[in-house]
């Protein structure tokens, strides 16, 4: 089968079932709402070609180039895709369902409405990628380069992204619900609004990074370094923060409700106005930090480390401080009667009724 043939077929909207295509230069060629089924397709070269409402189904695809290629609803299922180069294009409202991408370039692509799910990714390159509200899901990853690539209202959904580079990425209204993480480096990046809920977030260096209002709950933070960071209305609502360090950073107005922080550092934060309610911090490095109008009523403040923070009219209601060290605790607000009581409510029995 020739290039002519492949073209004619696509202005009847034909169906290519079963066949070999090999080392075709079909360069620019029009092959727009035409469907490939169980085909072998190798060598061929599809720079600048109109891929409009094509559908590969089955195929295995090597070695082909498609820089520049237009991909606008474009349908990869369940297709092996090994060697093969995207680089430069437009790709808007494509899909790749379960299928196995080895080797495959992305790179400088404005990549929008797309999504990737339930298939594998080994070795694939989004570097200096656009990917604007993009979708990856539940996939098995291996190598995947993002460096310098603009991540934007892009959902990472549940994926192992532990070997995954992503040096100077830039992250806003990105979720990454439930995704493998763990030992990654995001020093000085950006990740405004970004969604880490539930997340393996152990051990990543986040120092210097920005997280304005990005949620953490539930994450698993074990170590984790953010030191330095500007993550002013942060969520960590049920976060297991063992042993991470926040030294320095910026954590105004954050959430730290239920949070598990044992041995978690706090040296010299900025913690105004912030919300630990139940929040484990026993053994917490407290010193210095700015706890200006906190609520840690009910926190656990066993053998934390309060040394020349700022406490004026934070509420220290019930909290458990046996062993705390503190340098000035009389600006604090102590226990509230009023909450106490209505904490201890309880509903009053109803009188049986005369019988």
């Amino acid at each position: 089968m020739d290039r002519e043939e492949l073209v004619r077929r696509a202005q009847e909207a034909d169906l290519v079932s079963g066949e070999s295509l090999c080392q075709l230069d079909l360069r620019g060629a029009d092959l727009a709402a035409l469907r490939f089924d169980h085909c072998q397709l190798d060598r061929l070269d599809l720079r600048g070609a109109d891929l409009t409402d094509c559908q590969f189904l089955h195929c295995r695809l090597q070695h082909c180039r498609l820089e520049g290629a237009q991909l606008t609803g474009t349908v990869f299922y369940g297709s092996e895709l090994t060697s093969v180069s995207v680089a430069e294009g437009r790709i808007e409202n494509a899909n790749w369902h379960q299928c196995q991408l080895r080797g495959v370039i992305f790179d400088r692509v404005q990549l929008r409405f797309a999504s990737f799910s339930h298939g594998q990714l080994e070795e694939v390159c989004f570097r200096e990628a656009r990917l604007e509200q993009l979708i990856m899901a539940n996939l098995t990853c291996g190598t995947l380069d993002f460096t310098d690539a603009h991540l934007e209202r892009t959902v990472l959904l549940e994926c192992d992204l532990r070997r995954a580079d992503f040096a100077k990425a830039h992250f806003e209204f990105v979720v990454l619900t439930k995704s493998k993480l763990a030992g990654q480096r995001f020093s000085g990046q950006s990740f405004a609004f970004t969604q880490f809920s539930e997340a393996d977030l152990t051990g990543c260096d986040f120092s210097r990074a920005h997280l304005r209002q990005a949620n953490f709950t539930s994450a698993h933070m074990q170590g984790a370094c953010f030191t330095g960071a500007q993550a002013p209305q942060a969520i960590f609502l049920q976060a297991k923060l063992e042993d991470a360090d926040f030294a320095d950073a910026d954590l105004t107005q954050a959430i730290w409700q239920g949070a598990q922080a044992p041995r978690t550092s706090f040296l010299r934060a900025k913690l105004y106005q912030g919300n630990f309610v139940a929040a484990d911090l026993s053994h917490a490095d407290l010193r210095g930090a700015d706890l200006t109008y906190a609520d840690l009523s009910h926190a656990i403040l066993e053998e934390a480390n309060l040394s020349g923070a700022r406490l004026f009219k934070a509420k220290l209601h019930r909290v458990r401080d046996r062993g705390a060290q503190f340098t000035d605790r009389g600006q604090a607000l102590g226990d509230d009667p009023e909450q106490l009581a209505a904490e201890q409510w309880r509903p009053q029995p109803r009188p049986e009724s005369p019988r």
